[in-house]
C-alpha cells in the first residue's frame, strides 16, 4: 500500500503543472476614493468606462503599474509594450470620473533618480549601431518630474543623463532629415 501511494505520488510530481492563466484586470483605490480598474484594455473610473487601449499590450503583471498622488493629483501609471523597442509606460490623469492620456515615456521604475526629493521616471531607446566604426548615434533621453501635482520634462537629469551616455549634450539630436539621431564621434569613455 505505501508503495503504491508513493508511485501515485511521484505520478503527480512529475506531472506537468496547468500553466497559469494571466490575470488582465488591475483595481486601484485614491486617496480620494475613486475607483480605478483596468479590465481588458479599458479604464474605468468609478465605474465609467473612460478609455480603451489594445489590451495585448498592456504588461498586467508589471510592478511599474501604479497610481501615485502628488499634489492633490492622481496619475495612473501602465506599462505597456512597444516592440520592437523598449516598453513604454502610459501616464492617465485621473479627475473625477475621466482618465485622461497624458504623456508616454520609456518604460522605467518612478523613483527619485537625482535625489531632489521629486520622483522622475523616463530614460531612452536601445542604440542602434553606426555604420562607421569611429562614429555612434546620439542617444537621447527623456526624463519626466512629478512636483506640485504636475508632470514635466526634468531638463536638468536628462541633460545630465546624456552627457554621462553621450558624453556630450545636443538639444536638437535629429539629423538633417528631421530623424534620429546625429552621430557623434566615438571618444574614450563613451559607450561603444
Amino acid at each position: 500500500m505505501l508503495q503504491r501511494l508513493s508511485y501515485c505520488l511521484l505520478l503527480l510530481i512529475s506531472l506537468p503543472a496547468p500553466a497559469q492563466k494571466t490575470t488582465e484586470n488591475l483595481h486601484f483605490t485614491s486617496s480620494k476614493q475613486q475607483l480605478i480598474a483596468v479590465y481588458k484594455g479599458t479604464i474605468f473610473v468609478n465605474g465609467n468606462k473612460t478609455y480603451q487601449l489594445s489590451p495585448d499590450k498592456i504588461v498586467y503583471n508589471s510592478r511599474r503599474n501604479r497610481l501615485i498622488e502628488d499634489g492633490g493629483n492622481v496619475f495612473l501609471f501602465l506599462e505597456v509594450t512597444a516592440a520592437p523597442n523598449k516598453n513604454r509606460l502610459i501616464v492617465f490623469g485621473i479627475n473625477n470620473s475621466i482618465a485622461d492620456s497624458l504623456l508616454s515615456a520609456v518604460a522605467s521604475d518612478v523613483k527619485d533618480y537625482d535625489h531632489d526629493g521629486q520622483l522622475e521616471f523616463g530614460g531612452s531607446e536601445a542604440p542602434k549601431a553606426h555604420p562607421s566604426a569611429d562614429s555612434i548615434y546620439y542617444l537621447p533621453s527623456r526624463f519626466y518630474e512629478i512636483k506640485k501635482g504636475r508632470i514635466n520634462i526634468d531638463a536638468e537629469y536628462t541633460e545630465k543623463i546624456d552627457k554621462k551616455v553621450n558624453g556630450v549634450y545636443l538639444a536638437d539630436p535629429l539629423n538633417s532629415n528631421g530623424n534620429c539621431c546625429k552621430a557623434i564621434p566615438k571618444t574614450k569613455g563613451r559607450p561603444k
